[in-house]
């Protein structure tokens, strides 16, 4: 567990970089839905990651009050037992 300012650091270094990412997102335990693009904003203060899906899509995430993990190629944002953001580096 790392505090949301870790998470946001990594998440601006992957925005600085144009690092193209894989998002899960994870609703009652299950797969909702996976997502292909970069972060395009980022707001600490409000906790939102701004995800960029395509050349007009964007999909905007509130990851406050969770809890962050890190590892060197992912971050995971856990809002409770059964609701999960994973952000991936593709490949």
């Amino acid at each position: 567990m790392v505090s949301s300012s870790e998470a946001f650091a990594k998440f601006s270094t992957w925005k600085n970089d144009k690092t193209s990412l894989r998002v899960t997102v994870i609703e009652r335990g299950q797969p909702e839905d996976v997502f292909s693009g970069r972060i395009d904003t980022l707001d600490p203060d409000a906790s939102l990651v701004g995800i960029c899906v395509g050349v007009k899509q964007y999909g905007t995430f509130d990851v406050a009050d969770a809890v962050f993990s890190i590892e060197p190629d992912r971050v995971v944002v856990e809002r409770d037992d059964l609701e999960w953001l994973i952000f991936e580096e593709e490949e």
